[in-house]
Protein backbone atom coordinates (compact mmCIF):
# COMPACT_ATOMS: atom_id res chain seq x y z
CA UNK A 1 0.00 0.00 0.00
CA UNK A 2 2.98 2.32 0.85
CA UNK A 3 4.03 1.98 -3.15
CA UNK A 4 0.62 2.54 -4.29
CA UNK A 5 0.25 6.31 -1.95
CA UNK A 6 3.84 7.04 -2.99
CA UNK A 7 2.38 6.50 -6.80
CA UNK A 8 -0.86 8.26 -6.60
CA UNK A 9 1.27 11.40 -4.38
CA UNK A 10 3.57 11.79 -6.83
CA UNK A 11 1.60 11.70 -9.57
CA UNK A 12 3.38 8.99 -11.80
CA UNK A 13 1.72 8.48 -14.85
CA UNK A 14 2.34 4.11 -15.01
CA UNK A 15 3.79 1.78 -13.13
CA UNK A 16 4.35 -1.37 -14.52
CA UNK A 17 5.47 -4.83 -13.30
CA UNK A 18 7.21 -7.74 -15.77
CA UNK A 19 7.34 -11.12 -15.03
CA UNK A 20 9.04 -14.05 -17.09
CA UNK A 21 9.17 -16.90 -15.49
CA UNK A 22 10.53 -18.83 -18.83
CA UNK A 23 14.00 -16.55 -18.83
CA UNK A 24 14.10 -16.01 -15.05
CA UNK A 25 13.15 -12.28 -15.50
CA UNK A 26 11.37 -9.73 -13.23
CA UNK A 27 11.38 -6.15 -14.06
CA UNK A 28 9.61 -2.70 -12.74
CA UNK A 29 9.40 0.08 -15.21
CA UNK A 30 8.05 3.57 -13.83
CA UNK A 31 7.04 6.36 -16.05
CA UNK A 32 6.64 9.64 -13.58
CA UNK A 33 5.89 11.88 -16.30
CA UNK A 34 5.76 12.32 -20.35
CA UNK A 35 4.75 15.99 -20.30
CA UNK A 36 7.82 17.28 -21.64
CA UNK A 37 8.33 14.11 -24.12
CA UNK A 38 8.62 10.54 -23.72
CA UNK A 39 10.01 9.15 -20.45
CA UNK A 40 13.89 8.86 -20.31
CA UNK A 41 15.83 6.63 -18.13
CA UNK A 42 18.16 3.86 -17.41
CA UNK A 43 17.61 0.24 -16.73
CA UNK A 44 19.14 -0.80 -13.19
CA UNK A 45 20.07 -4.05 -13.01
CA UNK A 46 20.75 -5.54 -9.51
CA UNK A 47 19.90 -7.82 -7.03
CA UNK A 48 17.56 -6.13 -4.68
CA UNK A 49 16.96 -7.71 -1.36
CA UNK A 50 13.33 -8.30 -2.60
CA UNK A 51 10.39 -6.28 -4.61
CA UNK A 52 9.66 -3.72 -2.08
CA UNK A 53 13.09 -2.27 -2.51
CA UNK A 54 13.39 -2.72 -6.26
CA UNK A 55 10.02 -0.84 -6.39
CA UNK A 56 11.46 1.91 -3.51
CA UNK A 57 14.06 2.51 -6.21
CA UNK A 58 12.69 2.52 -9.32
CA UNK A 59 10.02 5.07 -7.85
CA UNK A 60 12.77 7.40 -6.35
CA UNK A 61 14.49 7.74 -9.79
CA UNK A 62 12.20 7.90 -12.41
CA UNK A 63 10.59 10.94 -10.31
CA UNK A 64 14.31 12.27 -10.12
CA UNK A 65 14.77 11.62 -13.86
CA UNK A 66 11.63 13.85 -14.54
CA UNK A 67 12.98 16.59 -12.84
CA UNK A 68 16.58 16.41 -14.06
CA UNK A 69 15.52 17.07 -17.90
CA UNK A 70 12.65 19.54 -16.33
CA UNK A 71 15.38 21.43 -15.38
CA UNK A 72 17.81 21.29 -18.40
CA UNK A 73 14.96 21.91 -20.58
CA UNK A 74 14.96 19.10 -22.44
CA UNK A 75 12.32 17.38 -24.23
CA UNK A 76 11.98 14.32 -22.34
CA UNK A 77 10.12 13.23 -19.17
CA UNK A 78 11.15 10.97 -16.89
CA UNK A 79 10.81 6.88 -16.09
CA UNK A 80 13.44 4.53 -14.92
CA UNK A 81 13.55 0.78 -15.20
CA UNK A 82 14.63 -1.77 -12.57
CA UNK A 83 15.44 -5.57 -13.08
CA UNK A 84 15.67 -7.86 -9.98
CA UNK A 85 18.89 -10.07 -10.58
CA UNK A 86 22.59 -10.40 -10.82
CA UNK A 87 24.02 -8.14 -13.78
CA UNK A 88 26.94 -10.75 -13.70
CA UNK A 89 24.59 -13.49 -15.28
CA UNK A 90 22.21 -11.75 -18.02
CA UNK A 91 21.47 -13.95 -20.67
CA UNK A 92 20.30 -13.29 -24.11
CA UNK A 93 17.23 -14.41 -23.79
CA UNK A 94 16.83 -11.98 -20.68
CA UNK A 95 17.73 -8.93 -22.54
CA UNK A 96 15.59 -10.32 -25.45
CA UNK A 97 12.19 -10.79 -22.69
CA UNK A 98 13.45 -6.98 -21.50
CA UNK A 99 12.98 -5.67 -24.93
CA UNK A 100 9.57 -7.08 -25.12
CA UNK A 101 9.21 -5.19 -22.02
CA UNK A 102 10.03 -1.43 -23.19
CA UNK A 103 8.68 -2.53 -26.15
CA UNK A 104 4.37 -2.45 -24.33
CA UNK A 105 5.16 1.33 -23.67
CA UNK A 106 5.16 1.90 -27.47
CA UNK A 107 7.98 4.82 -27.03
CA UNK A 108 6.63 6.09 -24.13
CA UNK A 109 9.77 5.31 -22.09
CA UNK A 110 13.24 5.77 -23.53
CA UNK A 111 15.95 3.53 -21.88
CA UNK A 112 19.34 3.37 -21.74
CA UNK A 113 22.80 2.39 -19.56
CA UNK A 114 22.79 2.92 -15.58
CA UNK A 115 23.99 0.69 -13.00
CA UNK A 116 24.49 -3.15 -13.90
CA UNK A 117 23.80 -2.33 -17.70
CA UNK A 118 26.23 -1.52 -20.31
CA UNK A 119 26.33 0.21 -23.64
CA UNK A 120 27.05 -3.21 -25.56
CA UNK A 121 23.85 -4.62 -23.67
CA UNK A 122 21.91 -1.77 -25.04
CA UNK A 123 23.36 -2.18 -28.37
CA UNK A 124 21.86 -5.60 -27.91
CA UNK A 125 18.79 -4.48 -27.12
CA UNK A 126 18.65 -2.13 -30.00
CA UNK A 127 18.12 -5.63 -32.36
CA UNK A 128 14.69 -6.12 -30.65
CA UNK A 129 13.57 -2.54 -29.83
CA UNK A 130 14.09 1.05 -31.29
CA UNK A 131 13.37 2.68 -27.92
CA UNK A 132 16.99 3.16 -26.61
CA UNK A 133 19.62 6.01 -26.73
CA UNK A 134 22.97 5.73 -25.54
CA UNK A 135 23.99 3.03 -28.22
CA UNK A 136 27.57 2.97 -28.98
CA UNK A 137 28.61 5.75 -31.52
CA UNK A 138 29.37 2.63 -34.34
CA UNK A 139 25.47 2.04 -34.29
CA UNK A 140 24.83 5.34 -34.60
CA UNK A 141 24.69 6.52 -30.86
CA UNK A 142 26.47 8.86 -28.57
CA UNK A 143 28.32 6.38 -26.91
CA UNK A 144 30.06 7.83 -23.55
CA UNK A 145 28.71 10.69 -21.94
CA UNK A 146 30.82 11.62 -19.53
CA UNK A 147 32.44 14.48 -21.61
CA UNK A 148 28.83 16.15 -21.39
CA UNK A 149 28.75 15.32 -18.09
CA UNK A 150 31.64 16.87 -16.81
CA UNK A 151 31.07 20.00 -18.89
CA UNK A 152 27.65 20.43 -16.42
CA UNK A 153 29.22 20.17 -13.83
CA UNK A 154 31.79 22.26 -14.28
CA UNK A 155 29.48 25.00 -15.50
CA UNK A 156 27.59 24.60 -12.08
CA UNK A 157 30.77 24.84 -10.38
CA UNK A 158 31.42 27.86 -12.00
CA UNK A 159 27.88 29.47 -11.20
CA UNK A 160 28.62 27.94 -7.12
CA UNK A 161 31.74 29.72 -7.25
CA UNK A 162 30.19 33.19 -8.65
CA UNK A 163 27.02 32.82 -5.71
CA UNK A 164 29.89 32.92 -3.15
CA UNK A 165 32.31 35.72 -4.25
CA UNK A 166 31.30 36.82 -7.14
CA UNK A 167 33.99 35.42 -9.77
CA UNK A 168 32.86 32.20 -11.67
CA UNK A 169 36.86 31.65 -12.17
CA UNK A 170 38.23 28.63 -9.97
CA UNK A 171 41.88 29.92 -9.83
CA UNK A 172 43.25 30.30 -6.67
CA UNK A 173 40.63 28.58 -4.93
CA UNK A 174 40.77 25.07 -3.04
CA UNK A 175 38.82 22.27 -4.48
CA UNK A 176 38.62 18.69 -3.51
CA UNK A 177 37.33 16.48 -6.05
CA UNK A 178 36.24 13.09 -4.45
CA UNK A 179 36.03 10.60 -7.47
CA UNK A 180 38.49 10.13 -10.41
CA UNK A 181 36.60 7.97 -12.44
CA UNK A 182 35.66 9.43 -16.47
CA UNK A 183 33.77 12.53 -14.99
CA UNK A 184 35.32 13.21 -11.82
CA UNK A 185 39.11 12.75 -13.40
CA UNK A 186 37.72 15.34 -15.90
CA UNK A 187 36.33 17.92 -13.94
CA UNK A 188 39.60 17.61 -12.13
CA UNK A 189 42.30 18.51 -14.49
CA UNK A 190 40.09 21.12 -15.82
CA UNK A 191 39.99 22.75 -12.37
CA UNK A 192 43.76 22.54 -12.40
CA UNK A 193 44.17 23.86 -15.75
CA UNK A 194 42.08 26.93 -14.45
CA UNK A 195 44.47 27.31 -11.73
CA UNK A 196 42.84 25.57 -9.01
CA UNK A 197 44.44 23.94 -5.96
CA UNK A 198 43.02 20.70 -6.49
CA UNK A 199 42.84 17.97 -4.00
CA UNK A 200 41.61 14.32 -5.51
CA UNK A 201 40.37 11.73 -3.58
CA UNK A 202 39.32 7.78 -4.71
CA UNK A 203 38.74 4.76 -3.21
CA UNK A 204 41.25 3.51 -5.90
CA UNK A 205 44.13 5.32 -4.18
CA UNK A 206 46.77 4.45 -7.37
CA UNK A 207 44.52 5.99 -9.62
CA UNK A 208 43.90 9.48 -7.58
CA UNK A 209 48.14 9.08 -7.13
CA UNK A 210 48.45 9.29 -10.93
CA UNK A 211 45.89 11.67 -11.96
CA UNK A 212 47.20 14.07 -9.19
CA UNK A 213 50.85 13.52 -10.51
CA UNK A 214 49.84 14.41 -13.73
CA UNK A 215 47.97 17.57 -12.98
CA UNK A 216 49.99 18.84 -9.86
CA UNK A 217 47.33 18.47 -7.38
CA UNK A 218 47.63 16.71 -4.03
CA UNK A 219 45.58 13.44 -2.68
CA UNK A 220 44.27 12.50 0.15
CA UNK A 221 41.88 9.89 1.16
CA UNK A 222 38.59 9.61 0.54
CA UNK A 223 37.77 9.75 4.26
CA UNK A 224 39.83 12.93 4.58
CA UNK A 225 38.13 14.59 1.41
CA UNK A 226 34.97 15.29 3.46
CA UNK A 227 36.58 17.21 6.27
CA UNK A 228 39.29 18.98 4.98
CA UNK A 229 38.98 22.67 4.45
CA UNK A 230 38.05 23.80 1.09
CA UNK A 231 36.47 26.61 -0.87
CA UNK A 232 34.26 23.69 -2.74
CA UNK A 233 33.84 20.63 -2.12
CA UNK A 234 32.84 18.50 -5.39
CA UNK A 235 31.61 14.67 -5.13
CA UNK A 236 32.06 12.76 -8.46
CA UNK A 237 31.50 8.96 -6.74
CA UNK A 238 28.80 7.22 -4.81
CA UNK A 239 25.60 8.98 -3.68
CA UNK A 240 24.38 8.94 -0.10
CA UNK A 241 27.43 11.06 1.59
CA UNK A 242 25.71 13.67 3.37
CA UNK A 243 23.35 12.73 6.11
CA UNK A 244 22.97 14.41 9.51
CA UNK A 245 26.18 13.05 10.83
CA UNK A 246 28.70 13.70 7.71
CA UNK A 247 27.07 17.13 7.28
CA UNK A 248 28.16 18.56 10.69
CA UNK A 249 31.89 17.04 9.82
CA UNK A 250 32.33 19.07 6.32
CA UNK A 251 34.46 22.13 6.19
CA UNK A 252 34.20 22.88 2.90
CA UNK A 253 31.97 26.72 2.09
CA UNK A 254 30.13 24.55 -1.11
CA UNK A 255 29.11 21.65 -2.27
CA UNK A 256 28.51 20.75 -6.45
CA UNK A 257 29.15 17.51 -7.89
CA UNK A 258 28.22 14.48 -10.31
CA UNK A 259 27.37 12.23 -8.04
CA UNK A 260 23.86 11.24 -8.24
CA UNK A 261 21.51 11.37 -5.23
CA UNK A 262 24.16 12.72 -2.71
CA UNK A 263 21.86 13.54 0.19
CA UNK A 264 20.25 10.84 2.38
CA UNK A 265 17.26 12.56 3.17
CA UNK A 266 16.35 15.37 0.57
CA UNK A 267 14.97 18.04 1.26
CA UNK A 268 15.45 17.47 4.83
CA UNK A 269 19.52 17.13 4.48
CA UNK A 270 19.72 20.16 2.43
CA UNK A 271 18.55 22.14 5.06
CA UNK A 272 20.93 20.24 7.92
CA UNK A 273 24.08 22.04 4.73
CA UNK A 274 21.97 25.24 4.52
CA UNK A 275 22.43 26.00 8.51
CA UNK A 276 26.04 25.12 8.39
CA UNK A 277 26.56 27.82 5.92
CA UNK A 278 27.11 25.67 3.03
CA UNK A 279 25.79 26.34 -0.37
CA UNK A 280 24.38 23.64 -1.97
CA UNK A 281 23.93 22.81 -5.58
CA UNK A 282 21.42 19.91 -6.57
CA UNK A 283 23.25 17.15 -7.91
CA UNK A 284 20.42 16.40 -10.65
CA UNK A 285 20.69 20.00 -11.50
CA UNK A 286 24.22 19.74 -12.61
CA UNK A 287 24.79 16.36 -13.38
CA UNK A 288 22.30 16.30 -16.59
CA UNK A 289 24.89 15.87 -18.79
CA UNK A 290 24.49 12.15 -19.66
CA UNK A 291 20.91 13.05 -20.29
CA UNK A 292 21.81 15.68 -22.05
CA UNK A 293 24.12 13.84 -24.39
CA UNK A 294 21.22 10.87 -25.32
CA UNK A 295 19.35 13.99 -25.98
CA UNK A 296 21.21 14.85 -29.57
CA UNK A 297 19.90 11.35 -30.79
CA UNK A 298 16.40 12.03 -30.10
CA UNK A 299 16.50 15.37 -31.01
CA UNK A 300 19.12 15.36 -33.55
CA UNK A 301 20.84 17.97 -32.51
CA UNK A 302 24.87 18.11 -33.08
CA UNK A 303 27.64 17.84 -30.68
CA UNK A 304 28.38 21.56 -30.74
CA UNK A 305 24.49 22.37 -29.81
CA UNK A 306 24.72 19.63 -26.87
CA UNK A 307 27.92 21.30 -25.69
CA UNK A 308 26.29 24.88 -25.62
CA UNK A 309 23.11 23.62 -24.04
CA UNK A 310 25.38 21.47 -21.23
CA UNK A 311 27.11 24.61 -20.89
CA UNK A 312 23.60 26.49 -20.25
CA UNK A 313 23.53 24.68 -16.51
CA UNK A 314 25.48 27.77 -15.43
CA UNK A 315 22.59 30.16 -15.94
CA UNK A 316 20.15 27.58 -14.48
CA UNK A 317 22.02 27.04 -11.20
CA UNK A 318 22.69 30.88 -10.69
CA UNK A 319 18.93 30.87 -11.34
CA UNK A 320 18.03 28.10 -8.73
CA UNK A 321 20.63 30.12 -6.33
CA UNK A 322 18.29 33.63 -6.70
CA UNK A 323 15.13 31.51 -6.52
CA UNK A 324 16.12 30.22 -2.81
CA UNK A 325 17.93 33.41 -1.59
CA UNK A 326 14.60 35.38 -2.64
CA UNK A 327 11.99 33.18 -1.38
CA UNK A 328 14.50 32.01 1.75
CA UNK A 329 14.36 28.43 0.56
CA UNK A 330 17.09 25.66 0.40
CA UNK A 331 18.90 25.49 -2.77
CA UNK A 332 17.31 21.88 -3.10
CA UNK A 333 13.76 22.92 -2.33
CA UNK A 334 14.31 25.65 -5.02
CA UNK A 335 15.49 23.10 -7.59
CA UNK A 336 12.61 20.77 -7.44
CA UNK A 337 10.32 24.27 -8.04
CA UNK A 338 12.28 25.28 -10.68
CA UNK A 339 12.03 21.94 -12.18
CA UNK A 340 9.04 21.33 -11.86
CA UNK A 341 7.40 25.07 -13.19
CA UNK A 342 8.78 23.69 -16.57
CA UNK A 343 6.19 21.04 -16.97
CA UNK A 344 2.97 21.48 -18.77
CA UNK A 345 -0.03 19.96 -17.10
CA UNK A 346 -0.01 16.49 -16.35
CA UNK A 347 -1.28 14.00 -18.65
CA UNK A 348 -3.74 11.44 -17.09
CA UNK A 349 -2.48 8.96 -15.16
CA UNK A 350 -2.25 4.97 -15.57
CA UNK A 351 -1.11 1.98 -13.84
CA UNK A 352 -0.63 -1.41 -14.72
Amino acid sequence: MTHFRTIIKHGFEEVALWRDPDVELEAICAIHSTARGPAIGGTRWQPYEDVDAAFDDVLRLAEAMTLKSSAARLPFGGGKAVVIGDPSNKTEAQLRSYAEFVNEFEGRYLTTTDVGTTTSEIDQLSQWTQHVVGTSPELGGSGDTSALTAVTVLSGIYATLEALDGDPSPAGRNIVVVGVGKVGSKVARSLADAGARVMVADIRAIAAGVLAAEIGARTVSVDEAYVTPCDLLSPNALGGVFGETSIQALQCRAICGGANNQLVRDPEDAALIAERGILYAPDYVVNSGGVISVAQEVAGWSYEQSVEHAEGVFGTTREIFELAERRKITTAEAARDFALSMLPQSVPSRSS
